[in-house]
């Protein structure tokens, strides 16, 4: 039993460390998600997509699938949290 509630603290921990993050981050999440749906993100993916930014080797930030696949996972990721959520509240 001490092993179980050791691991169950420890993981606990490592969750509320992750989920301080994600709040701290939230700000620079959002702006993200505003800069992909932006006249902005278009012009800088035209721009780069015509070598006219030769300072920038890789932009990841400009096809669209990453930013995309990233929203994805963060809802995927908020709903598992509300369920896993509401699991430790039945308990």
């Amino acid at each position: 039993m001490e092993k179980i509630l050791n691991n169950s603290t420890k993981l606990l921990e490592e969750l509320e460390e992750i989920l301080n993050k994600l709040d701290e981050d939230s700000k620079n999440y959002n702006e993200l998600v505003k800069y992909y749906y932006s006249k902005n993100w278009a012009k800088d993916k035209e721009d780069f997509e015509k070598d006219l930014l030769p300072d920038v080797e890789t932009a990841g930030v400009l096809t669209e699938d990453s930013i995309y696949d990233m929203m994805t996972t963060s809802s995927g990721l908020a709903i598992q949290m509300l369920e896993l959520a509401t699991k430790m509240l039945k308990r």
